[in-house]
């Protein structure tokens, strides 16, 4: 059984305001990400950069992703939707604040009206959650409910990494912290009482990485595809464990670097252990 997992597209329609040219690279890589032949294909979040506040580049996203005849399951970033309102004042246009119910925001009313969704393959369950501060969707005890439910592993999916990813910090707004400080911790918690819980994949960071949340769970992330470091993940799965490794797209393989010109290319797309490794269940 084989997963794709990419991540932070960051979709807006052409000319692009944000990335000049981004849209280009994405359309290259949609043979390759096709040939990797993967049963289902997790989407991490930042689909987009202005959906939060433009829901016609949410569909957009949505046509690109349908586009790619994969079977797919994504979650929302905080371009997508806003995570708070402190958040959605300071930053209006790219996190824009829906004080509405999960199903009546533009991500919900475009991609599903369920802040939790599942896709059960088998041997393992692939669960996606969509986050707001103070879990305004009240996702996390429902979250809690359906992990203890069942004994498969689980590979939990996420926008936001729950332990940081790099050191130093090229940007204040470099990890997840200041977007949903509370229901992060939360979520967190909830990971490490959960056994079963093997794999947590993740975005935001535009980093190639791998962390461990506990000894039973590793948290990776999967780059930026659009806009870099230009990576996915394909992970492999069988009866005893979980291969992943890493495979370059088609755009600039560092991002944070323009903010901190000294940052190593291994910034961006990790150690060899981070790039390819196995976990057993």
């Amino acid at each position: 059984m084989r997963i794709l997992h990419v991540s932070d597209l960051h979709i807006e329609p052409e000319p692009e305001e944000r990335l000049p040219g981004l849209m280009s690279t994405l359309a290259n890589d949609r043979e390759p990400l096709r040939r990797v032949g993967a049963d289902l294909m997790i989407v991490s979040g930042d689909l987009t950069t202005y959906g939060s506040s433009r829901r016609d580049h949410l569909a957009q996203a949505r046509e690109w992703l349908d586009s790619l005849g994969i079977p797919y399951l994504a979650v929302p970033g905080n371009h997508d939707l806003g995570p708070s309102r402190i958040r959605g004042e300071r930053n209006p246009h790219q996190e824009g604040f829906e004080d509405v119910e999960f199903k009546q925001t533009g991500y919900g009313r475009t991609f599903g009206p369920d802040p939790l969704v599942v896709r059960d393959l088998d041997r393992l369950r692939v669960v996606g959650v969509a986050l707001r501060e103070d879990d305004l969707d009240g996702v996390l005890p429902r979250l809690t409910e359906l992990i203890g439910a069942d004994t498969r592993p689980v590979i939990l999916v996420g926008h936001y990494p729950l332990v940081p990813t790099r050191e130093p910090k090229p940007h204040t707004d470099f990890g997840s912290e200041t977007f949903v400080p509370r229901a992060g911790a939360v979520l967190l918690d909830l990971v490490r009482r959960s056994p079963n819980v093997v794999l947590y994949a993740c975005g935001h960071v535009h980093v190639n990485s791998a962390r461990p949340l506990a000894p039973h769970c590793l948290q990776v992330t999967a780059g930026s595809l659009g806009q870099g470091a230009s990576t996915y993940r394909v992970y492999d799965v069988d009866e005893t464990g979980l291969g992943y490794s890493t495979v370059l797209g088609s755009g600039p393989l560092i991002f944070w670097n323009t903010f901190d010109p000294a940052l190593a290319a291994e910034f961006s797309l990790g150690t060899g252990t981070e790039r390819t490794g196995r976990i057993t269940f």
